[in-house]
């Protein structure tokens, strides 16, 4: 038998044989009807290893895989007295090298095809030859599994490029998001990257507490021991946030010398202790290349009630204001924000409690606005609009004082005064109509039809 192969594989191949084996291996392998017809022009020159037993062959495998030198097609004989069979060496050489390409050559039927498929599968990579063969066949059958195995490999590197690109990708993406959302200096989240979390917070449905931290005299340590030593003050102050800030808490560097912390609190009480051991623990002399620095910060403080807001950006400027208010009173302190830090927020509670009984008051009126139609330019109606005087700030405009009734839901009451009024001055207008408008939030009562 093995004078057989090495008559096979030791016989130079003719053109016409070379015609013969492109042809088969084009029918067997090829996608291309164009392929089909092409000859196989590289002469492939086969190295032969030849052994009697199966575990030999096992063994051969198995160096070729440490050498690197890998067999591109095994051909297996069925019966191997005394070792191994030739369906146990076909599974041991498959559990070896999933690539290798398996011939099974018998003229017994002592296993089907599926029992060997069963044990050294994949089948596409299981043929068979039957004895007694002719010379052409096995050399085609070789040839044709030699290329297959050779385009296997470089697709199986292809494939492995292409994962590796995309491994690169994936990292350079997550290397793109995490600059995007961290401080170059600290390595701590950013400003976008906080706003994102206060966006999240003031969504959810827990009380929690923005602080907003300074570093007091930060421009001194600049001036005097240059830009690189106040660098590193800033890197050290932010280490020690991020251990002193609650668990579950959120250090964020907004820019400069300004940190920015979130953290679940029950309450008011809770939030100033919390602020005032950061602050503590920032408030100690550090060592700033080779000279001694003393540590100092001032800390303002806006604690938010689940759904007392909904924008971010707001609570942003409230601890804002609390910060500045920290510093005017001396620095080194925590202050929490209240309405009295915020002329906008006390004005807006001045319409909201001046709206309230500006009804009872008779200070709001109904003006009307004519609505033309097209044609002959007749007025075919008109619409009613809300107007406020108010002795205490004039005449108040709509866009402001409307949004705070929608707020603080005077809109309900507003809305029926509105319709009232309109109805009333309706009768006195036979023959027209008139349009009032209404607030989303009007619809949302269930009486209000």
């Amino acid at each position: 038998m093995h004078q057989s192969y090495r008559q096979v594989f030791g016989v130079s191949r003719s053109e016409g044989s070379d015609a013969a084996l492109g042809a088969m291996a084009a029918e067997l392998f090829s996608d291309d009807d164009d392929a089909a017809a092409a000859p196989v022009s590289d002469v492939i020159a086969f190295d032969c290893d030849h052994h009697m037993q199966g575990l030999d062959a096992v063994a051969a495998v198995q160096n070729a895989i440490e050498t690197g030198e890998r067999f591109s097609v095994a051909f297996i004989d069925v019966r191997m007295p005394p070792g191994i069979d030739g369906k146990e060496t076909a599974k041991r050489i498959r559990a070896l090298d999933p690539d290798i390409n398996l011939v099974i050559v018998t003229g017994y039927s002592d296993f089907s095809p599926i029992d060997i498929s069963r044990a050294a599968g994949p089948a596409d990579k299981i043929f068979y030859i039957a004895k007694p063969f002719q010379a052409e066949e096995v050399m085609q059958t070789a040839t044709a599994l030699a290329h297959r195995w050779q385009a296997d490999g470089e697709l199986r590197g292809a494939i492995a490029l292409l994962q590796e690109q995309k491994l690169e990708l994936a990292a350079n993406e997550s290397r793109a998001v995490h600059m995007a959302n961290h401080d170059s200096l600290t390595d701590a989240p950013n400003r976008l990257s906080f706003l994102h979390e206060l966006g999240q917070a003031v969504k959810g449905d827990d009380c929690f507490a923005m602080a907003m931290m300074d570093l007091d005299r930060f421009k001194l340590v600049n001036d005097t021991l240059g830009h690189l030593a106040g660098d590193e003050l800033i890197r050290l102050i932010c280490e020690i946030l991020h251990k002193q800030v609650p668990t579950g808490g959120f250090v964020a560097r907004l820019g400069g010398d300004e940190f920015a912390m979130l953290m679940r609190v029950t309450g008011e009480d809770e939030a100033v202790m919390a602020c005032e051991r950061m602050l503590k623990a920032c408030s100690v002399s550090f060592k700033v290349m080779g000279h001694s620095v003393q540590g100092g910060a001032s800390v303002g403080l806006v604690v938010v009630e689940p759904g007392s807001t909904g924008d971010p950006i707001d609570v942003m400027r409230r601890a804002d204001l609390a910060l500045n208010e920290a510093k005017r009173q001396g620095r080194g302190c925590v202050r929490v924000f209240d309405d009295t830090m915020d002329e906008s927020i006390q004005f807006r509670r001045q319409i909201e409690n001046g709206l309230s009984g500006a009804i009872a008051k008779g200070e709001l009126k109904l003006v009307f606005q004519p609505i033309v139609a097209r044609e002959g330019l007749e007025i075919a109606g008109f619409e009613a609009l809300i107007r406020w005087c108010s002795p205490e700030y004039g005449m108040v405009s709509p866009a402001l004082f409307i949004p705070i009734a929608e707020e603080s839901n005077l809109i309900h009451e507003l809305g029926d005064w509105v319709i009232d009024e309109a109805v009333k001055t309706l009768k006195t207008w036979p023959g027209q109509y008139v349009s009032v408008n209404f607030s989303p939030r009007q619809f949302r009562r269930h009486n209000f039809v």
